[in-house]
């Protein structure tokens, strides 16, 4: 059995990384988005893909309308590790592609 879980919790999400001495990269806010699966999970599940850690933190009293609510008034705020950043913001904002021979 795998217990090299990664800093999300879920066993298939990218690991975060580490320095050189052992701890874990410094976390920089990517973006803050509207809480939704549309939204900040679409977002999370995307980076993921691309093998870019990723978590979603609540600020302020985000957390207990997550609990109350299903979702957080506030937003949340998306933050990956500081080396990956502009690979982030690149991958966030790029446009689609689309092969109009296959359409």
């Amino acid at each position: 059995m795998n217990n090299d879980w990664s800093f999300g919790g879920a066993p298939d999400a990218p690991a975060w990384p580490t320095l050189e001495n052992g701890e874990k990269e410094q976390a920089v806010l990517l973006q803050q988005v509207f809480d939704s699966p549309a939204e900040a999970d679409m977002r999370l599940s995307m980076l993921s893909a691309y093998g870019i850690p990723c978590f979603k933190y609540y600020a302020k009293e985000g957390g207990a309308g997550k609990v109350i609510n299903g979702f957080s008034g506030y937003g949340a705020d998306l933050y990956v590790p500081a080396s990956r950043l502009e690979e982030a913001r690149a991958l966030l904002t790029a446009e689609p592609i689309f092969d109009e021979d296959n359409s």
